[in-house]
């Protein structure tokens, strides 16, 4: 027998467009600058160089870790709960 709908169906789908559009841009800041140090390290830089050289930057690196920090704090706050 088919589950009758519910006024709040649609929010599983709008939950995981949520999710996307969050983690995404929180998972490019957080790996790209270690990519990109890598890659000049390695001088590997393939396209635009200066894009490379600037995302292995202190700054973006400090952020990086900042950013990793507080989504790691959440992640393990979440759990301990």
């Amino acid at each position: 027998m088919a589950k009758p709908h519910d006024w709040n169906d649609w929010a599983g789908g709008l939950t995981l467009v949520l999710q996307t559009i969050v983690y995404v841009p929180l998972l490019y800041v957080i790996l790209m600058p270690w990519l990109c140090l890598v890659l000049v390290k390695l001088e590997k830089t393939p396209l635009f160089p200066g894009f490379f050289h600037a995302m292995a930057s202190t700054g973006w690196l400090v952020a990086s870790g900042i950013v990793g920090s507080v989504v790691l704090f959440v992640v393990i706050l979440s759990l301990l709960r």
